[in-house]
């Protein structure tokens, strides 16, 4: 059977129809919780001038791909804001962008240690392993030296 084919069934297939819907609805359900979650995280952001949609935005600054780049630049004027964030409670999701946007060399100064106190206190072992990168960028030799836990988790013994 040809693709054409298949997605020509697919298309006149009732139950289908149904689940393509349910994604649809779902994504967006998904999309207005995370809007949401974020909201006061770009207010903040918008107040000191970093006009973004999300902190993806961030994430995504030296993107090769230039449609993935919403914003283009220094950010380094918002790591306080980003590391504040840190201590609010966030979806998974936010809370990952979030500490993949201070996943910088520059954001040592400012972020170091609120990155560190959260590895130690993450559960979740997704994020331990994205703060773990996070640490792997921001520290210096002598930081790492001091706290090598990230180190196990980086290398992958703390992954699910």
């Amino acid at each position: 059977m040809k693709a054409s084919d298949l997605m020509k069934k697919l298309e006149a297939a009732p139950e289908y129809q149904e689940m393509q819907k349910r994604k649809a609805l779902d994504l967006k359900e998904r999309e207005d919780v995370l809007a949401e979650d974020e909201r006061s995280l770009i207010e903040e952001l918008s107040s000191i001038g970093y006009e973004v949609e999300s902190v993806w935005d961030f994430v995504n600054n030296n993107n090769r791909h230039e449609f993935l780049r919403k914003f283009n630049g220094s950010y380094a004027g918002a790591y306080p804001i980003l590391v504040k964030h840190l201590n609010i409670d966030h979806h998974p999701r936010i809370r990952e962008g979030i500490i993949r946007a201070l996943t910088e060399k520059d954001a040592n100064e400012v972020a170091s240690e609120s990155l560190l106190a959260e590895f130690y206190k993450e559960q979740d072992l997704n994020l331990k392993w994205v703060f773990a990168i996070a640490l792997r960028t921001v520290l210096t030799r002598s930081q790492k030296a001091k706290h090598p836990e990230y180190k196990e988790v980086y290398n992958g013994k703390g992954q699910p």
